[in-house]
């Protein structure tokens, strides 16, 4: 079995927007695969599920009455 290792596809400065509220954490991945995700138990599909839920929650809407 072949294993690829991806290293961080952009610098720190670049992938950060600075707000205190902002969520840093990271997809293992390129461009392509960080954003395609197989199901939703996909480590990945989760993160970004949670992030998205977090700022419904910050704009006081109820992320469980939204569309997945």
């Amino acid at each position: 079995m072949c294993v690829t290792r991806i290293d961080q596809v952009v610098p720190r400065d670049s992938a950060i927007i600075g707000d205190p509220y902002e969520n840093r954490g990271t997809i293992h991945g390129d461009h392509i695969s960080m954003v395609k995700f197989s199901t939703r138990d996909d480590p990945g599909y989760k993160k970004v599920l949670y992030s998205i839920e977090m700022l419904l929650e910050q704009l006081g809407e109820d992320p469980s009455k939204q569309s997945v």
